[in-house]
């Protein structure tokens, strides 16, 4: 749901957590784009460091406690970030269209 069912303020935010979870997709499909060599994914791109400047504060937080090599370089980190994320959005949502 990228669209909020209704005006409400938490239906609103909810949509935009969505948003948030879709970034965080959008940019393990960068890295993995930039890592088998499109130019297009560098992460020097203007665009991609937008990208990484909304999405590294929700995944820094999670690499820490669950540092890439711990996994044997496996980053987890975006796959936490968007369940937590749906979590909290689909939380949000069912209070809003609750009241």
């Amino acid at each position: 749901m990228i669209l909020p069912a209704s005006s409400h303020p938490l239906a609103i935010i909810a949509s935009l957590i969505h948003l948030l979870s879709l970034l965080v997709l959008v940019d393990v499909i960068v890295s993995w784009a930039w890592l088998l060599g499109m130019r297009g994914a560098s992460p020097y791109q203007p665009w991609v460091r937008l990208l990484r400047r909304i999405t590294d504060p929700i995944l820094a937080p999670i690499r820490r406690l669950i540092p890439p090599r711990s996994l044997q370089g496996l980053d987890i980190s975006p796959i936490i970030a968007i369940l937590l994320l749906q979590l909290v959005a689909d939380a949000l949502a069912s209070v809003a269209h609750g009241m």
